[in-house]
């Protein structure tokens, strides 16, 4: 019986170990770096201007996480199956700008397209008739593959 009990603890330990380390070693599937000249809206959050890193992750589950952190901002979000593009083969993220405000609203990934939600403006007469919207596009550099 206490070889039986020692067995199960230590069966246990290792499974936990295994759990923990593959939940924690994530794989990299791209990563790189772009700049963002002026303050943007990104998918409901402020990102001021600066430098900035992305890393899109695969991990345990069906779709892939895409991460933005710069400064003291970070996001994070699931990239689908669905949102595989075979022409997308460089990174750009695109947006709408509108006077000084900027929208991020789209990012091409190598294999990936995402739109971003974009939000709605309180005052959209007023807005119109300040300038009309253009898309400015923003390249980033991809770190090579290690």
């Amino acid at each position: 019986m206490r070889t039986f009990s020692r067995a199960l603890v230590v069966a246990v330990a290792l499974f936990s170990f295994g759990m923990l380390s593959s939940s924690a070693s994530a794989n990299t599937l791209l990563s790189g770096t772009f700049k963002l000249n002026r303050p943007a809206q990104w998918n409901g959050a402020t990102l001021p201007a600066g430098a900035y890193q992305f890393k899109l992750t695969t991990g345990q589950t069906d779709a892939n996480t895409l991460v933005i952190s710069g400064g003291k901002q970070s996001l994070s979000m699931l990239v689908y199956a669905h949102n595989a593009c075979e022409s997308c083969k460089t990174v750009t993220l695109k947006m709408t700008v509108q006077g000084d405000s900027r929208v991020v609203t789209s990012m091409d990934l190598p294999g990936y397209h995402l739109d971003f939600k974009k939000p709605r403006m309180e005052n959209a007469q007023d807005a119109a008739a300040d300038t009309s919207s253009w898309v400015e596009q923003i390249s980033a550099q991809v770190d090579p593959a290690k």
